[in-house]
């Protein structure tokens, strides 16, 4: 194993799972405020525009978690990690799936959520992003 790759691995796999935090933090306003609209049955009430909106913003954050998978398939990785590295990359490609069929549940011109979709999503979400920060700590604790 080259000094190297490691050297230029970590600082990847860090700033994959900063951008994750912080896109995830700027799509949480949005998520709850939509979340709360299914859990009282009114969606609609929220309007085109703000549907929209939260789609948009969604499907923003979505592009951005893709760019992070396309990061994570590009990084140079250290042999001895790299059981590790290709569960943290299919965990992180359910989750940018999961992530990418929200988006798809939102429907603004008829102001509805495919709530089964929605929910289904959310869960796999969860999941995913379990089985990401485990394979991220497991990296991290190998490493040093």
């Amino acid at each position: 194993m080259k000094p190297k790759t490691m050297a230029s691995y970590l600082p990847a796999l860090s700033k994959v799972i900063e951008d994750t935090e912080k896109t995830g933090s700027d799509m949480n306003p949005d998520f709850e405020k939509l979340r709360q609209a299914i859990d009282d049955n009114a969606v609609a009430d929220l309007g085109t525009a703000t549907l929209a909106a939260t789609k948009a913003t969604f499907q923003k954050g979505t592009d951005a978690y893709t760019e992070n998978l396309n990061r994570l398939q590009q990084a140079s990785v250290p042999v001895r990690i790299l059981g590790r590295h290709k569960q943290l990359v299919a965990a992180y490609r359910n989750y940018s799936q999961a992530c990418q069929a929200m988006v798809d549940s939102i429907d603004p011109e008829n102001q509805t959520v495919d709530v089964e979709t929605f929910n289904d999503s959310e869960h796999e979400q969860e999941n995913m992003m379990e089985k990401i920060t485990s394979a991220a700590q497991r990296i991290m604790s190998m490493v040093m």
